[in-house]
């Protein structure tokens, strides 16, 4: 199933829902235009600042909800954020060294 890129605010239960949705928000309008001139290292600067609020989301909300719909717009809340930090760096491309 695909899980869409836009969440619904009026479908948030947890006040780390809204936050988190915030600060998505508030730091991908300073991501994008870093990533577009390719100064990753102040993106990433900028990303460092959802740390907080990333951890709040998954120590109060259950992603994983009973109702489809939430269970759809917290995994587009997810998904958004995984898309920001994928547009600067995918990591699963890293290779070990020996």
């Amino acid at each position: 199933q695909d899980v869409p890129l836009q969440f619904n605010d009026s479908l948030f239960e947890h006040q780390a829902e809204r936050d988190l949705a915030a600060a998505l928000v508030r730091i991908s309008t300073a991501v994008w235009p870093l990533i577009e001139r390719s100064d990753y290292t102040r993106a990433l600067k900028q990303l460092a600042g959802l740390g907080e609020p990333v951890d709040r989301f998954f120590d109060d909300v259950m992603v994983m909800a009973e109702n489809p719909d939430q269970r759809s717009n917290r995994l587009a809340l997810l998904n958004q954020l995984a898309s920001l930090f994928l547009a600067i760096a995918d990591i699963s491309h890293l290779q070990p060294t020996d």
